[in-house]
């Protein structure tokens, strides 16, 4: 079976999303013959460039429906208003896959480029022949919404590459990055938006460092809040403790990871939930996981691989990185656990062929 892969990629989070249009692209692959349209476009740069950008990628669309005949368009919902009707018009059918509600994350960035788009994604989802929703909240939020029937929607959540990230050992990494050996060190892994709730991490620093005082802190990424986060570090008096790396290879990630005795995923609440590439990435690598007790990390908990916490809440989330910084017996239990969960379940393969199953069925006209 012949689809094209419509992901222009509009993205607010675009280091997360690239990754995960990489990582199904590659591993769809296995399963289906692939026509990629994947143009990195984003709307961080002026509306006027964006929307050309549009208009270049659906003309592109349009001569690969043309040209190659395909049986499906699988597009992402940022993107998917375009491919719907372009769909219509050729009779061609489409999947679209909603990886967050934009209304949501644009009330947090406000953004007026974000509100358009989540109009046109509301007419998408009424007109394509499925969607992939990578949250049971998602789904329930289209449902409850757009008065989309459930046989519609079908749940997939991410995944990660596990053989990217998989367990580094400590010391080897620690010398790779030229990390202090007699250090301990929490990391976060993702880009500095507000959702993300890493101003909470910075607010936990002074008081971990009064029980583990011997502890650094890893931010690995970057966004529009990292100015505000450097900001409150020195206020905080624990800007030499807190190590702001700024965007690093996909490939290097795993060394920051395995560098770690504790990874922390430690998002606002989202109407949508969360199935965030970091979580599975920080499990395939072996690490224990202090989390939001939010919806989509209750696994954490359900297979012994980490421990949530309520949101917001500096205090408490000091006091469960403490209690884990001084159990490494602890961190290696639930790291192992966390390790076999997403070889089993959430490996792109096995992702990408849930998502091919979809396909398939829609492609067929049942």
């Amino acid at each position: 079976m012949k689809i094209v892969l419509y992901m222009p990629q509009v993205s607010y989070e675009s280091g997360g999303d690239r990754i995960h249009v990489r990582e199904l692209r590659e591993n769809l692959s296995k399963f289906l013959d692939i026509i990629a349209i994947d143009m990195g476009v984003s709307f961080n740069i002026p509306v006027f460039t964006g929307l050309f950008s549009i208009l270049k990628s659906s003309t592109i669309l349009i001569k690969k429906i043309i040209s190659e005949n395909p049986d499906l368009i699988y597009t992402r919902g940022e993107n998917s208003f375009f491919a719907v009707i372009i769909g219509k018009v050729f009779g061609v059918r489409v999947v679209v896959e909603v990886n967050g509600l934009l209304s949501e994350e644009m009330k947090l960035i406000n953004s007026i480029t974000g509100y358009i788009l989540h109009r046109l994604n509301e007419r998408s989802y009424r007109y394509a022949d499925a969607i992939v929703a990578v949250t049971q909240k998602i789904k329930e939020e289209i449902m409850r919404t757009y008065n989309i029937p459930d046989d519609k929607i079908t749940v997939i959540e991410n995944g990660a590459n596990t053989d990217v990230f998989r367990p580094i050992d400590e010391k080897e990494a620690k010398k790779e990055l030229n990390l202090d050996y007699n250090s301990k060190y929490v990391c976060f892994v993702g880009s500095l938006f507000k959702w993300q709730g890493v101003e909470y991490l910075i607010r936990s620093v002074p008081l971990i460092l009064k029980s583990c005082p011997n502890t650094k802190f890893l931010v690995v990424g970057d966004g529009m809040m990292r100015k505000e986060l450097e900001e409150l570090a020195d206020n905080l008096r624990v800007s030499g403790n807190v190590i702001f790396t700024g965007s690093v290879p996909y490939e290097k990630v795993p060394l920051y990871i395995s560098a770690s005795d504790v990874c922390v995923v430690y998002k606002r609440p989202l109407k949508s939930g969360y199935s965030p590439l970091k979580l599975y990435e920080y499990m395939a690598c072996g690490k224990a996981v202090v989390a939001s007790r939010v919806d989509g990390f209750e696994v954490l908990e359900k297979i012994g691989g980490g421990a949530l916490v309520e949101p917001e809440n500096p205090e408490k989330l000091a006091e469960t990185i403490v209690r884990l910084l001084k159990d490494k017996k602890l961190q290696l239990e639930m790291g192992k656990n966390g390790r076999k969960y997403v070889v089993e379940n959430h490996s792109w393969e096995v992702v990408a062929r849930k998502v091919a199953e979809v396909c398939e069925i829609v492609a067929r006209g049942k």
